[in-house]
């Protein structure tokens, strides 16, 4: 019988997963906070509460791997997140099957260098609050004989990433009204940004691996100014419109009326020093590397254009 891997969450990177696994002839089965039984494209879709161990036993029973990539919205953080990652990890404990937790950089003090053995010193509330997490799912607690790793990823962009922080659906909808691209902080800061195709396949490989364990970072490009990588996406749109620089204080204004835009503005400081990861773990484990630039950017750029080109931002 085919092994049954399951997924948690359906957002930006979770449908990628499924899609991934299925293609490598596993069965799949996809949780989401709420949604019919259904099946489609060889995927199981159930619904489960992931912050209740008992729900995600129940879901994750019989599976080899699980791949936990649920993310609750910036301002819901505080009231979910840890409860959350706790249902997570103490069901999938339960049902005993390995855990590959995707995660974020938040808890780094020194981004310069970001790397598996890197200090953990949150210089933020969330950075606290993903350390928090990153320990419930990696403490002896939870682990019960079992393998669980944590995958580690920059800024996403890429298809179907819209929330992206920099070149998600308000990027294109500037750049296709002919205004510029916009960057937080220093846009001639070094920062690595993730493509979440090879984000998904990071997390394909720890979760079908029999050695997996521990912290990695996910494959990724060697960290470039933000200017540069916009400029990357002009040559191939073939426009020059500059980099347009946000300052904290309009973020901070924005953030009067939205919630997930205020709870952004103490992550700035990632744009305003070097933000460079270290992937070479993963790469001399599985010898993953990213999509080249050139590739990913093309492949961005069509959805892009696919997706907003129609309706430009005014």
């Amino acid at each position: 019988m085919r092994e049954l891997h399951v997924v948690l969450g359906a957002g930006q990177v979770g449908p990628l997963v499924a899609k991934a696994l299925v293609e490598r002839g596993h069965r799949v089965r996809v949780v989401r906070k709420t949604s019919k039984a259904v099946a489609t494209g060889g995927v199981e879709v159930i619904a489960a509460d992931v912050s209740d161990a008992e729900s995600v036993a129940r879901a994750t029973d019989g599976a080899e791997s699980v791949y936990h990539c649920v993310n609750p919205l910036y301002f819901e953080w505080p009231k979910l997140l840890l409860p959350m990652t706790r249902g997570i990890a103490q069901g999938t404990r339960q049902s005993g099957a390995n855990l590959i937790a995707l995660d974020n950089l938040y808890m780094y003090g020194d981004t310069a260098h970001m790397h598996p053995g890197a200090a953990v010193a949150p210089r933020s509330r969330k950075g606290a609050l993903r350390a928090e997490a990153a320990e419930l799912i990696l403490g002896s607690g939870a682990r019960g004989g079992r393998r669980v790793a944590i995958a580690r990823a920059a800024d996403f962009f890429g298809p179907g990433a819209p929330l992206s922080a920099i070149f998600g659906e308000r990027f294109f909808r500037r750049v296709f009204a002919g205004k510029a691209g916009e960057s937080f902080g220093n846009p001639e800061m070094p920062h690595s940004y993730s493509y979440v195709p090879d984000v998904a396949a990071g997390l394909v490989a720890l979760g079908t691996s029999a050695s997996a364990d521990g912290v990695y970072m996910l494959p990724v490009q060697p960290a470039e100014p933000t200017r540069a990588v916009i400029e990357r996406f002009y040559r191939v749109l073939g426009k020059s419109l500059g980099v347009a620089r946000v300052p904290t204080w309009a973020l901070r204004a924005m953030g009067l009326f939205n919630p997930s835009i205020r709870e952004l503005v103490e992550m700035v400081y990632q744009w305003e020093q070097p933000y460079a990861v270290d992937d070479e773990r993963i790469r001399r484990e599985f010898g993953l590397s990213p999509t080249p630039w050139d590739e990913a950017i093309d492949a961005t750029i069509a959805w892009g254009r696919a997706a907003f080109s129609a309706t430009p931002l005014s």
